[in-house]
C-alpha cells in the first residue's frame, strides 16, 4: 500500500486538475459537435479517433520509435566507445570533451534544420537527430564509471600483471557497469524526445509523431493530438521500463547502491 496510494494519490490531482483545465478554458466546447478544441478532458480523449485517424497515429508511431531505437542502439555505441576512448587517454579527452559539451548544450531544433539541409529529409537523417541527443549521457556516465574504479582494485590487476585489455574488460567496464546503465536510462528517454523532437522538420515522406502532433494541433483535433502525445510519453516510458529491467536482471544480483 505504501507503494500504490502515493502515486495513485499524485493521478488523482493530476486528473482533477485536467479536469479543471478543460472546463475552465473559454470557447473550449465551441465547436459545433461539441468536442473540446484546446484540452480534452479525459474521459472525452478518444472522441474523434476513427479508423484513417487511428491508422495515421499507428504508422507515425512506427516511424518515431524505428527512429528511436535504431538511434538509441547507434548512441549507446558512440557513447561507451567514446567513454573508454576518453577514459584510457587523456590527451583523446581534452581533444574530444570540450566538442562533446559543445554539441550537448546546442539546442538540438537549432541541428535539426542543418542536418536536413546537408543529409537530406531522409530516415538517417531521423537517426541522426536521435544519436546527437542521446549519445551524451553514455559517454560521460561511461568515463566517470572507468575512472571511479578504486585503486586497490587497480593494484591488484597490476601485481596479477593483466594487460590493458584485461583490465578492461574483467575490471573497469564490469565495475562500471551500474553508472553506465543510468547513463543508458536518461539516453533511452533522450532517444525518444530527439526522434519526435526532429520530426517536426521532416516535411517529406510518412510523418513520425512530432508532424502528426502538428498537423492535428493546426487542424484543431484535440482528441487525436493528445492521444498522439499520449502515445509518444508510453514509447519513452517503455524504452525506460526495459533499460532498467536490463538492470535489474544484469547489475541487482550482485551490485547495492
Amino acid at each position: 500500500m505504501k507503494r500504490i496510494v502515493p502515486p495513485m494519490v499524485v493521478l488523482t490531482v493530476i486528473l482533477g486538475g485536467w479536469y479543471a483545465l478543460a472546463y475552465s478554458l473559454d470557447n473550449n466546447f465551441a465547436s459545433g459537435d461539441g468536442s473540446a478544441l484546446i484540452v480534452p478532458p479525459p474521459h472525452r480523449l478518444f472522441v474523434g479517433l476513427n479508423d484513417p485517424t487511428l491508422d495515421r497515429i499507428v504508422s507515425a508511431t512506427w516511424i518515431s520509435l524505428s527512429a528511436a531505437l535504431v538511434g538509441f542502439a547507434i548512441a549507446t555505441l558512440v557513447g561507451i566507445v567514446l567513454g573508454v576512448a576518453m577514459a584510457f587517454s587523456r590527451a583523446i579527452e581534452s581533444a574530444l570533451w570540450p566538442w562533446l559539451i559543445a554539441v550537448q548544450v546546442t539546442p538540438i531544433i537549432v541541428l535539426t534544420p542543418i542536418i536536413i539541409r546537408v543529409v537530406g529529409g531522409t530516415f538517417g537523417a531521423r537517426v541522426m537527430v536521435t544519436v546527437l541527443i542521446a549519445f551524451f549521457p553514455v559517454a560521460a556516465n561511461t568515463l566517470f564509471g572507468i575512472r571511479s574504479v578504486s585503486t586497490p582494485l587497480h593494484d591488484l590487476f597490476t601485481l596479477a600483471g593483466a594487460t590493458r585489455l584485461t583490465r578492461l574488460v574483467r575490471l573497469q567496464l564490469p565495475a562500471a557497469s551500474p553508472t553506465i546503465f543510468a547513463g543508458l536510462r536518461i539516453a533511452s528517454g533522450l532517444a525518444v524526445i530527439g526522434a519526435i523532437v526532429g520530426d517536426f522538420f521532416f516535411t517529406r515522406g510518412t510523418p513520425g509523431l512530432g508532424r502528426l502532433i502538428t498537423f492535428f494541433f493546426q487542424d484543431t483535433r484535440s482528441g487525436p493530438m493528445f492521444v498522439t502525445a499520449l502515445v509518444a510519453s508510453v514509447i519513452g516510458l517503455a524504452f525506460f521500463l526495459v533499460i532498467a529491467g536490463l538492470r535489474r536482471l544484469l547489475i541487482s544480483p550482485w551490485h547495492r547502491p
